[in-house]
């Protein structure tokens, strides 16, 4: 049944819309089709999400070559589902984040198949475009507060799916999370998809930061600060599968070095050298201390 939302995800309560507001806000889901649009009222912006036919991203569907090429199960994307399915599994993920204390867009409105959401302003990749070439240490240090952010989501128990830096936003200094469509915790252990949000960060921070040999061990250890000691074993089987396969895919780059198999070898050669066998995060005792 449509509904308005319940403002889940806010952090006092839900967004009123005035009568004019909510007529026009039917009227653009009535009259157009298109899969995300923005609806700028005179109050507002708000967006307009549509569940249905999709182009994959790039690296999903390089996800799901390699996780069938080279047996790697951590890889598999999550299954497609039916437009109201997949509107019913983002709703339950989005509830998920928002009951554990993470930031999410607000939703005003939903139906089977379509949801309408206040807008959350810049995007993190929006953020860093603008810093890029005006503040590189802030540009690098949202990448770790970015990592910081995804480590308290696994300590919560949660994966996000894609964690990319358009799908986080900043509110009041604070990261908030976007765009669940993935979801790997249906065709994987929960701590195993954590660890391929940990590696498919990774392949942003590796290729976007503009100090590497700094920004990715700062990351690292801002997420291991948090992380399960689970997510950093599965982390390190990861690992050692993308390094196992890393020589096949360096000769492949050979012929034909797109940015996917780039950020693939980047992220692969850091996390190879990164401490993947220590877990000292809050959640685990160190040895000696619990006795």
């Amino acid at each position: 049944m449509d509904h308005l939302g319940d403002g889940f995800g806010a952090p006092k309560g839900g967004i009123e819309l005035a009568d004019n507001e909510i007529a026009e806000m039917l009227r653009m889901l009535v009259e157009s089709d298109g899969r995300v649009q923005c609806l700028d009222l005179p109050r507002r912006r708000l967006w307009i999400k549509r569940q249905g036919v999709k182009i994959l991203p790039r690296f999903v569907s390089f996800q799901g070559l390699a996780a069938a090429l080279f047996r790697v199960p951590q890889f598999r994307p999550s299954p497609r589902l039916s437009p109201d399915a997949m509107q019913a599994r983002e709703i339950v993920r989005m509830r998920s984040f928002a009951a554990a204390g993470f930031l999410v867009p607000r939703v005003v409105y939903q139906s089977k198949t379509a949801m309408v959401m206040e807008d959350v302003g810049l995007t993190l990749a929006q953020h860093l475009k603008d810093l890029h070439s005006v503040d590189p240490v802030a540009h690098d240090a949202l990448l770790v507060r970015a990592a910081d952010a995804l480590g308290c989501v696994h300590a919560a128990g949660l994966s996000h799916g894609r964690p990319h830096v358009r799908d986080f936003f900043l509110r009041d200094g604070q990261v908030g999370f976007m765009d669940f469509e993935e979801d790997p915790a249906s065709v994987m252990p929960q701590e195993m998809a954590q660890a391929r949000d940990v590696f498919l960060y990774f392949l942003v921070v590796a290729s976007a930061s503009i100090r590497p040999a700094e920004t990715c061990p700062a990351a690292f250890e801002a997420w291991s600060r948090h992380a399960p000691e689970a997510a950093h074993r599965e982390l390190r089987a990861l690992t050692t599968l993308a390094g196992r396969i890393l020589p096949l895919v360096r000769l492949i780059g050979r012929v034909h070095m797109g940015s996917d198999l780039r950020r693939f070898i980047m992220a692969t050669e850091f996390l190879m050298k990164a401490p993947l066998d220590r877990a000292e995060s809050p959640n685990t005792a160190k040895a000696g201390q619990d006795g």
